[in-house]
């Protein structure tokens, strides 16, 4: 039996359909806005014509809204700004509907990529485009390893892959049935975040997910600030992303900018600690790592994957990894540039151990199917 960490990324995603590429995202995130709201996010972009990331475009808005929180927070909370309001006719009322219209767009925002992103998963282009990605996933989960799932990805792409290869008791995803969501229907189950019951009821389960930046069927209730999901029939029969103001309800997931501040929010914290724990918790080591999918432009998921790599290579006590990493890549060009890309966001110098090189056979660069092949030279 082996400790697995597989993280994945929005390689992953593409692999299995193009719609889910960030330009093609980001494309029809534009064309989907009104024209009010476009306008308003062009107005606050550096580069206007650069509309190839829809997290640089929210985050732009997010600095905006940062920056006129602090400034309402001055008149709110401080004697001077009290008086700063008087002297200058001010009625903070105003100025605090401003605040939150500004919240309001981003979470708007935010129920607009997941609809775009929502309805491209389908078993049948699984099948027929992950088949080898497939077979050796569900191979490692029925070799009896413990398997940890991370996923960087909004999508449902790695729950349809374990209900159709397990069952939905097949794994553990940190949500526990509740009671009906009374706003939308008396027949409609909402499922609360809440680990510590989820894993005395599936103490047994080796095999475990975890959406490290939030999913497209989990939001947090404004009214009691707990997280939970739905499935994603009830999102689309209800209409649920268009309804997030009436439901008093926000997509949970991480988004746009700041993304190592947000990860220290529920729920993302503990899947995060989580993940730390199998790169730097001698006790809890992963003892495999493969990184299918994943341009390592995340800070806070680099930081860690370094730690296990440090541990791996130091001189007193090295505790050995296997890690893989696969992407798509067809050019000598293209892969030396990821390769440069991995060094740098791992701290790996010239002269680091573990660094990587030219043709290092740690780099796939077929695609995520490649990892089957992979595994099975490697047997």
């Amino acid at each position: 039996m082996t400790n697995i960490v597989v993280l994945t990324g929005n390689g992953l995603s593409v692999a299995l359909n193009s719609e889910f590429s960030l330009p093609n995202i980001t494309k029809k995130f534009f064309d989907r806005l009104n024209p009010e709201h476009k306008a308003f996010i062009e107005h606050h972009m550096l580069d206007k014509n650069n509309k190839s990331d829809f997290e640089e475009c929210i985050a732009y808005i997010e600095k905006f809204y940062d920056a006129l929180h602090i400034h309402q927070s001055f008149f709110r909370n401080t004697l001077h700004g009290d008086r700063f309001i008087d002297a200058n006719g001010l009625e903070l009322s105003e100025l605090m509907k401003h605040e939150n219209s500004i919240r309001e767009s981003i979470n708007l925002y935010m129920a607009l990529i997941l609809e775009i992103i929502n309805g491209n998963v389908k078993i049948h282009q699984i099948n027929m485009k992950l088949q080898g990605f497939v077979s050796w996933l569900t191979s490692i989960i029925k070799d009896e390893n413990d398997v940890d799932l991370f996923t960087l990805n909004y999508d449902l792409l790695l729950e349809t892959i374990l209900l159709n290869a397990l069952d939905k008791n097949g794994f553990m995803e940190y949500y526990h049935q509740a009671g009906p969501w009374f706003a939308v229907s008396n027949e409609m189950p909402r499922y609360y975040f809440n680990p510590e019951k989820v894993k005395k009821s599936k103490k047994d389960c080796k095999t475990k997910l975890y959406h490290l930046h939030g999913s497209l069927s989990s939001f947090k209730d404004m009214k009691n600030n707990k997280i939970f999901k739905i499935k994603n029939e009830v999102i689309r029969k209800h209409n649920i992303y268009n309804r997030i103001a009436e439901l008093d309800i926000v997509p949970s997931i991480i988004t746009g900018g700041r993304k190592s501040d947000k990860i220290q929010e529920t729920p993302y914290n503990f899947y995060y600690e989580e993940l730390v724990k199998k790169m730097s918790d001698m006790e809890q080591l992963c003892e495999a790592l493969f990184v299918i999918g994943y341009s390592f432009r995340d800070e806070h998921i680099n930081i860690a994957i370094a730690e296990r790599i440090k541990i791996a290579t130091q001189s007193i006590d090295p505790r050995p990894l296997k890690f893989v990493i696969v992407d798509y890549a067809t050019t000598p060009e293209d892969k030396a540039s990821f390769i440069r890309q991995i060094n740098s966001a791992l701290g790996l110098e010239i002269g680091a151990k573990g660094r990587f090189i030219e043709n290092d056979s740690r780099v796939l660069f077929d695609g995520a199917n490649s990892i089957n092949f992979y595994s099975q030279r490697s047997e």
